[in-house]
């Protein structure tokens, strides 16, 4: 606990349970991990308790394995039940897309029920099903619904974008919109070559790579032209018949150097429920770099990209294939775009920028919240608990 009465400047101490190891999932690594050492500046202390080993994580990337998977992710609830109950000793606890990896929301209903303020952040439509084909039999294990209760039993809500924050709106008056961030001192332009065939790059999890394999016609036709390389840095080799490209795996430690190697980024998705959910992380990345991104118009992507000035938005096969192969034959082009979405980064989408928006809800959360639990927050709780529990899981 911190040494003086909540809220004001004193030193805070936060517990934030987050679903995965530290340095692998984008979504811990560009939110809570990225913004922890800035918290401090203000601060904040956070200790990050993963709901899983990074022995689990890699065998989750991996097909099959189902019941090894089960026993493994069951084996690690004891310790994230003990983990919940010591949350007193921190001043709030922050819970990133949800304590656990898979299950009902057992540990979260826990944790409310614990004297603590309780902050949700989440960065993507949690709340529909979504799975990758290596963990797609196990994909009822995620209980979507909770996202609905962990809105609703939260004292406030941090989400990625308005799409997000609508969503939450619905189950929660507290809710604030903090963008997924880019660390701008590590990820920073350099002077492009000009020499050589242009690189058109694309980044991403497993997850996320479905898109890109579902745009293999538009690219194969890209591709099809000698002054052009496609580069795909990911933790799978994609599958995209009839398009000649090159895949690096991705790692934290090689991730930036072989960025460094796009010339053009992009980002394609299809306009769906979940895509519009998405933070625009691969946007943000590229135009950190001073490279040009060119995104399909979708959710963020809009909120983020004014088409000719930052970025492009191409919105059919005709305009994505036009609109890069005037980014390869402009270098001046690509110069200007790169440049003014590095400055919107800058401006918008730093690390520390998102660091103090945090910084300034958890402040404000503590200065609302009662020293112990009030009568109508247990029976908030409860009730939530207890309705239609089917939905909320």
């Amino acid at each position: 606990m911190g040494d003086c009465t909540r809220g004001g400047d004193r030193k805070v101490s936060v517990c934030a349970l987050v679903p995965y190891p530290p340095g692998i999932a984008p979504s811990q690594r560009y939110r809570i991990e990225q913004w922890t050492p800035h918290l401090r500046g203000h601060g904040i202390s956070i200790d990050l308790l993963p709901a899983i080993d990074s022995e689990l994580m890699r065998l989750l990337h991996n097909p099959g394995h189902n019941i090894e998977k089960a026993v493994l992710i069951m084996a690690s609830l004891p310790r994230r039940v003990k983990e919940a109950l010591s949350i007193r000793r921190y001043d709030a606890v922050l819970i990133h897309r949800a304590a656990t990896i898979a299950g009902p929301a057992f540990i979260e209903r826990l944790v409310r029920m614990v004297d603590r303020p309780v902050i949700f952040d989440f960065d993507d439509a949690i709340y529909l099903l979504h799975t990758t084909q290596a963990n797609r039999r196990l994909g009822w294990l995620k209980f979507p619904g909770k996202t609905e209760l962990l809105c609703r039993i939260s004292d406030h809500v941090v989400a990625g974008n308005s799409e997000l924050s609508a969503y939450a709106a619905r189950y929660n008056g507290n809710v604030s919109i903090i963008p997924t961030s880019v660390d701008i001192d590590k990820y920073r332009p350099i002077e492009q070559q000009s020499t050589g065939r242009v690189v058109v790059g694309w980044t991403g999890s497993s997850t996320s790579q479905t898109h890109l394999e579902m745009f293999a016609p538009v690219l194969s036709r890209i591709t099809s032209q000698p002054n052009l390389e496609l580069r795909v840095l990911s933790d799978r080799r994609p599958c995209l018949p009839g398009v000649d490209f090159t895949w690096r795996p991705w790692s934290a430690e090689s991730e930036v150097e072989e960025m460094r190697a796009f010339q053009i980024g992009i980002m394609p998705m299809p306009d769906d429920e979940w895509s519009r959910g998405k933070c625009s992380l691969k946007a943000l990345l590229y135009m950190a770099m001073g490279i040009p991104a060119v995104c399909s118009p979708v959710g963020a992507n809009k909120m983020i990209i004014t088409h000719g000035e930052n970025g492009l938005l191409p919105g059919s096969t005709e305009e994505w294939i036009g609109q890069i192969f005037a980014l390869a034959g402009n270098p001046a082009l690509r110069d200007r775009i790169g440049l003014a979405g590095r400055r919107t980064v800058e401006e918008r989408f730093s690390a520390a920028h998102s660091a103090s928006l945090l910084a300034g809800v958890i402040r404000s959360v503590l200065q609302q919240s009662s020293p112990t639990p009030s009568i109508a927050t247990r029976a908030v709780v409860s009730a939530a608990c207890e309705r239609s529990p089917g939905s909320y899981q």
